[in-house]
């Protein structure tokens, strides 16, 4: 068997997880393999635990305390991991997105990356920088919305300010709202905005996900500078469901948002930095 990769618990509470997990196992002695049968789970299972492959859940970690005798150390560890501000958020996300059957997404002030042109995902790149790896990520991350088998249902809602968004080139914007309302005529895809006019609502706290599996396991995402964090804990998944509810029930229609638009498309040729 190879060595194990050495682990910086300092990282990040997901590694400071996967660090103790082995600290704790290789303390008693016993192989990945071993520790699996203790715990019926598969040697793989531990593996990628311990690689942060994958994290392991509320149940398993109570399964290491139960075993350890550490009383809710592998818990509390999960508790703080899973409410942390990941930098390697796309990486982790898009694993999840890939298995959604819906996804639900509000978002402030950009367009949402599985809704962007490639013109778009230029022009929003850090003072210019673009990194053509990250570009042809991001453009590979739209293909699960044309896939033929499990294509998940995409509702998106808009604040008005995303549309309104403007570039000293005017084809930009004006090719990826035209891209939109094509995207909005698909009927897995249902879009949606709320007027800047109408003021406050819930979602300008912040842009928000939740994705739902075909297990009917959700989770949920939301975005802070410098990173994102993942939502597993399921009371709170509960709440971000809501609270995408309550932004929605202050958008405008799918066909008023179309109207939308198409009205911010027409005021942008008539002049441009308006």
């Amino acid at each position: 068997m190879p060595p194990s990769v050495p682990i910086d618990p300092r990282h990040s509470m997901r590694a400071q997880l996967a660090y103790t997990l082995r600290l704790m196992r290789e303390l008693r002695g016993l192989s990945q393999s071993t520790l699996a049968k203790e715990l019926y789970a598969t040697r793989e299972t531990v593996a990628a635990y311990e690689s942060q492959r994958n994290r392991p859940d509320k149940d398993f970690c109570k399964k290491l305390d139960e075993f350890f005798q550490t009383g809710e150390m592998f818990q509390g560890l999960w508790h703080h991991a899973q409410r942390e501000h990941l930098n390697e958020w796309l990486e982790a996300y898009v694993a999840h997105e890939n298995e959604a059957t819906e996804i639900r997404n509000f978002q402030t002030l950009y367009i949402p990356g599985l809704l962007q042109t490639e013109g778009y995902m230029r022009a929003t790149a850090y003072k210019g920088q673009v990194n053509e790896e990250l570009i042809a990520k991001r453009l590979a991350r739209r293909d699960i919305l044309k896939r033929e088998v499990s294509r998940p249902h995409l509702f998106v809602v808009l604040d008005h300010a995303a549309l309104l968004r403007r570039w000293r080139d005017p084809n930009i914007m004006e090719e990826q709202l035209r891209y939109l309302l094509e995207l909005g005529e698909l009927p897995h895809i249902h879009l949606q905005a709320v007027k800047i006019t109408d003021g406050w609502h819930p979602g300008l706290d912040g842009a928000l996900v939740v994705l739902t599996k075909a297990d009917r396991n959700r989770v949920g995402y939301v975005e802070a500078q410098f990173g994102g964090r993942l939502i597993e804990d399921s009371a709170e998944i509960v709440r971000l469901g809501i609270r995408f509810d309550e932004i929605r029930c202050h958008a405008l229609s799918e066909e008023a948002t179309r109207d939308l638009i198409r009205k911010t498309m027409e005021t942008m040729q008539d002049d441009p930095l308006a």
